[in-house]
């Protein structure tokens, strides 16, 4: 699979920079890799930033219903820790794929 290839060589899913995290998780969720569901969780709950919970929301809601499941659970148990507006774009995300 040329994602995990991709990782292997660069190590993107490992990286720091959250700008470079998310752009890579985004490239790797809709090829259902479930390797990368840890690191996509950890992102989700990690930071709280809209830059990032929108784009990873919205890949995991477009997926299979697997992803979407994943989704649902990850926003269930760290909405609380979200900024109002955030949780609210990011339960819309969910709502609108559901």
């Amino acid at each position: 699979m040329q994602v995990t290839a991709l990782d292997e060589r660069y190590k993107l899913s490992e990286s720091r920079d959250y700008e470079v995290k998310v752009a890579f998780l985004q490239l790797a969720i809709p090829t259902g890799c479930k390797c990368y569901f840890n690191e996509v969780e950890k992102c989700l709950k990690q930071v709280g930033r809209m830059k990032y919970l929108r784009p990873l929301y919205s890949s995991l809601a477009k997926s299979s219903s697997e992803e979407k499941m994943l989704a649902q659970r990850i926003f269930s148990e760290a909405q609380e820790f979200y900024h109002p507006i955030a949780r609210s774009v990011a339960e819309a995300i969910l709502s609108k794929h559901s």
